[in-house]
């Protein structure tokens, strides 16, 4: 797992990146068009509080990058439950930094490892919520299997996975077997659907607010299928779901175990 060493990079806080190429070296523009950081990084975390993440809940963010989203998951999860994992160590530090500082960030005790294959089980638990924003928007798909898979394996029953994709516009698929960044690859609703059941996994489509429409699928064990409508019109806030939690004296989703 990777040791947290915050960059040493100067005046992060104050870099914005504005006039910055999208996946340039500099850690916003790194994931995306940095004039929409903010925004993106807030719909995930708005999403995972309606479905249901509460603070007490874990978190397993696939390609966090520079936390355009993690680091409104690491301010409002306990410490110790938010997990990322992302190929770029350097764009991870560079988020601490500049949003957090040394003495939040080993407050909240984040966890990271550095890696490209989705070796989930590396972390050795499981987790409650996973998120894969902007993921499978630039994935062959034998790597978008491959995550789904590696995925399967650390997800309880009550588990829900949230990720993007973009939407064919021409109904082909995208064919090749390489990973493209900054270009973006398009698949049809129907395939997305059909590598989930390769995986071993199941989805549903959802229509969710993407300021450059990438597409919501959420990811359950196969059984598992929660009422993604009903999560969506904002049933984990309602007085009817806090009378749920009191009789059955839980919360929902139920909190994974720690181990693997």
């Amino acid at each position: 797992m990777t040791k947290l060493v915050l960059s040493e990079k100067q005046g992060l806080h104050e870099q914005f990146g504005e006039d910055a190429e999208i996946g340039g070296d500099h850690y916003r523009a790194w994931v995306g068009p940095p004039n929409y950081y903010d925004l993106i990084g807030v719909t995930q975390f708005n999403l995972l509080t309606l479905m249901g993440m509460r603070e007490t809940n874990t978190l397993l963010d696939i390609g966090c990058g520079s936390l355009r989203g993690g680091r409104f998951a690491i301010m409002y999860l306990r410490p110790g439950k938010y997990f990322g994992i992302d190929p770029e160590d350097w764009a991870v530090q560079d988020g601490l930094q500049s949003h957090f500082g040394e003495e939040f960030a080993n407050r909240k005790r984040p966890t990271f490892i550095k890696n490209s294959d989705f070796e989930f089980t590396r972390f050795e638990r499981k987790f409650d919520f996973l998120m894969a924003h902007s993921i499978f928007t630039h994935a062959p798909t034998w790597q978008i299997k491959l995550c789904l898979q590696e995925a399967a394996k650390v997800m309880v029953p009550q588990s829900i996975f949230l990720a993007t994709f973009f939407e064919s516009l021409d109904g082909t698929d995208y064919t090749g077997n390489d990973w493209l960044y900054p270009d973006i690859v398009r698949y049809r609703k129907e395939t997305i659907s059909a590598i989930a059941d390769e995986a071993g996994v199941e989805c549903q489509h959802f229509d969710w607010p993407h300021p450059f429409n990438q597409k919501w699928i959420a990811v359950t064990q196969k059984g598992s299928r929660p009422d993604i409508a009903k999560l969506l019109g904002g049933w984990i806030y309602s007085y009817e779901a806090t009378l749920e939690r009191r009789a059955t004296n839980t919360t929902w989703p139920t909190s994974a175990t720690d181990k693997a």
